[in-house]
């Protein structure tokens, strides 16, 4: 089963997404066994490029992150049931970036300035003119992976990050702005108060960032809804523990898996 990534952005693209929400429709239907092949887009949707400076950063829409492809409808799959996804293939695009944002991360009061690191990818190792004589090897894995919400979880997703957010911590409302796709999401989407900014991990998956999910494991994701609706994108070459410094080699992939 296909779902290549077409056009150069998200927005130009009908199999690309950037919220989770059950009203999402699939992009294509696979049977339990099969085999399916997504193309997937950068955690930034293209912003950067090799031409990319520092100054650049700041600049970065946030509402962007993270362009994820799908949903895979798999036929059989009930609310209750449990989707096993293997990652049987990782293949990198020949460009990749690291960026460092002030203010983000673990390590923000010692990276004080907006920092980029542009590489040069392919199967086996990851290299830079901004760090000579630096070879990463490659450990491509899922950064963001996961199903669809059923409504239930909608509504006390948001509810729980809503108290979060105004008992002082870090959470993301629904932003309609730049949302995909734009008719369930956008600022005049039929869900656009309910549509699940994607940075967060939750229950269903999602921004995970595990290092240790790379080519040969299995995840295991609840189904919410019929189909469950699997969805992936913000692919990485090779990462630290947790991502915690946002310190990811960030790239557009060819993802092979088996549900």
């Amino acid at each position: 089963v296909m779902i290549p990534k077409t056009g150069d952005r998200c927005v130009d693209d009908p199999k690309c997404h950037n919220r989770w929400h059950f009203a999402i429709k699939p992009a294509a239907t696979a049977d339990s066994g099969d085999t399916a092949i997504f193309g997937t887009r950068d955690a930034f949707d293209h912003a950067f490029n090799m031409n990319t400076k520092p100054a650049d950063l700041p600049s970065a829409n946030l509402n962007l992150v993270h362009p994820i492809n799908g949903p895979l409808y798999v036929n059989g799959a009930e609310p209750g049931d449990a989707i096993a996804v293997t990652l049987i293939d990782v293949e990198p695009d020949k460009f990749g970036y690291t960026i460092i944002f002030p203010g983000f991360g673990f390590l923000r009061d010692v990276f004080t300035e907006p920092a980029i690191t542009r590489w040069v990818l392919n199967r086996m190792e990851a290299t830079s003119p901004d760090m000579p004589g630096v070879r990463v090897r490659m450990d491509g894995f899922l950064g963001t992976v996961g199903v669809a919400p059923g409504e239930k979880e909608v509504t006390e997703w948001l509810a729980r990050e809503n108290a979060l957010g105004q008992a002082g911590g870090v959470a993301l409302p629904p932003q309609p702005k730049d949302a995909l796709p734009k008719e369930v999401c956008g600022p005049n989407g039929s869900h656009k108060d309910t549509c699940l900014r994607t940075i967060p991990p939750r229950e269903n998956g999602g921004n995970m960032d595990v290092k240790q999910m790379v080519v040969g494991t299995t995840m295991y994701f609840p189904c919410y809804v019929k189909g469950c609706l699997l969805s992936i994108g913000d692919v990485h070459y090779a990462q630290g523990d947790g991502e915690v410094s946002g310190t990811a080699i960030e790239m557009d992939t060819t993802v092979t898996v088996k549900v």
